[in-house]
This record gives C-alpha cells, sequence and structure tokens, in this order.
C-alpha cells in the first residue's frame, strides 16, 4: 500500500536512527521524505504541522510518531 511518509529531522543520531528504520521497514511503494530542520530553524512543513520535537513521522498528512519511534510502531506503520 502506497504511503508518503515524512521524517522530520535535525541530524542527530535519533533522528538518523529514525530514519534508517523507515527507510528498512518501508514498503516498496512508500514515499519517504526527511524534512530536515537546522540549528534554531524549522523547515516549512514542521511549521506548517505545528512540530515542535524530532525525530516526528508524518504519514499521508497526518502526525503518527513524535519521537524515536520502537520498530513495532514502525512496522505498525505499514502494516
Amino acid at each position: 500500500m502506497e504511503k508518503r511518509i515524512e521524517v522530520f529531522t535535525a541530524d542527530c543520531p535519533l533522528c538518523r536512527d529514525t530514519l534508517e528504520t523507515i527507510k528498512k521497514e518501508a514498503c516498496k511503494e512508500c514515499e519517504i521524505i526527511e524534512r530536515r530542520c537546522k540549528g534554531d530553524e524549522c523547515c516549512q512543513p514542521a511549521k506548517d504541522y505545528g512540530i515542535k520535537a524530532v525525530p516526528t513521522i508524518v504519514v499521508d498528512g497526518k502526525i503518527t510518531i513524535v519521537g524515536k519511534p520502537t520498530l513495532e510502531q514502525v512496522k505498525q506503520l505499514f502494516a
């Protein structure tokens, strides 16, 4: 099933682990987009969603996970 996954990161170890896990578990049809915040500056999509912490995972326009997810949580995204 095709899904659009946006992973909001700040290039920290938790964010890198989260993005790596998402890419590993994602379905082949899924679109994965990394949206990186730098320093105190967040990208416009993060502001639009009202994201206050990274990593945050948005699936098809809805915030689904805030913080580093467990492997089980990631698998549930693609179930």
